[in-house]
């Protein structure tokens, strides 16, 4: 398929095993309009998607995680370097779903849903300029070779307008809502400002520990060193005081007896 390629298109490859999914996606690209989005190519697994790539350089590259040759992560493991963005089509379980949130990397689940199919792909149009995706990807791998249970190893991608941080799960003090963004405090890191909303966070990291104290405040419980209850307030590792709310503080005590 030969396409002229305009300033502002993006020009995708699908590669899929399953004849379905690929039609699917086409069908979802085809709603964006060509001067925004259009496939050039496909693939039907990791060799003939390796080939697809080399021959087309695609832009985006829309990636079945496993296929019958292979897995998406050994087609992206051919590359030397990765000049495309990647937006993952995956039926996984719920723990690799969350190894894609940990990563910051895009992913769609089968079925296709459209809102989240046109989230995506506007999120990489947005930051196509400064993909990450080497850095991210060693931090998916890693997070996805670790077994569940490996908390203490668990990575997570934060990225601000000029900058991707990897920080340990375990080293995130507290996070701040500013209205839709998120401040992180991180031992050791100067305080990172995430474009997503504290909400985002509160459901990825409830399970380490973590619990929101206040509308704007979600706290790490192992790195709080005093409750002062005359006060309604948290002391945390960073000397910092966090209010809690009166519907948290009951919440908030059981939650230390817990630890």
């Amino acid at each position: 398929m030969i396409c002229f390629k305009t300033k502002d298109m993006l020009r995708a490859v699908i590669i899929d095993d399953e004849v379905k999914s690929r039609e699917a996606v086409t069908h979802m690209i085809d709603l964006f309009g060509e001067e925004k989005l259009v496939v050039v190519g496909y693939g039907s697994g990791v060799k003939s998607g390796i080939e697809t790539i080399n021959e087309l350089n695609p832009d985006l590259v829309f990636l079945d995680i496993k296929m019958s040759d292979g897995t998406g992560f050994d087609l992206l493991k051919s590359f030397k370097k990765i000049n495309f963005d990647v937006i993952f089509i995956t039926a996984y379980d719920e723990f690799a779903i969350k190894a894609f949130k940990y990563s910051a990397i895009d992913y769609i689940l089968k079925p296709i849903d459209p809102e989240k199919f046109t989230e995506a792909v506007e999120r990489v149009d947005k930051h196509r300029e400064k993909s990450d995706l080497d850095f991210q990807l060693k931090v998916l791998m890693n997070n996805m070779n670790q077994p569940a249970s490996a908390k203490e190893e668990k990575k997570m991608v934060l990225k601000t307008s000029n900058n991707v941080y990897v920080v340990k799960v375990k080293d995130i003090i507290r996070c701040e809502s500013d209205r839709n963004y998120t401040r992180f405090y991180v031992k050791g890191e100067p305080s990172i400002f995430v474009s997503k909303s504290l909400k985002v966070f509160v459901d990825l990291l409830e399970e380490f520990a973590f619990f929101r104290v206040h509308q704007s405040h979600l706290i790490n419980l192992n790195c709080a060193k005093q409750y002062v209850k005359d006060e309604c307030i948290c002391i945390m590792d960073d000397d910092s005081k966090i209010p809690v709310s009166t519907r948290k503080r009951e919440i908030l005590i059981k939650k230390f007896e817990e630890l």
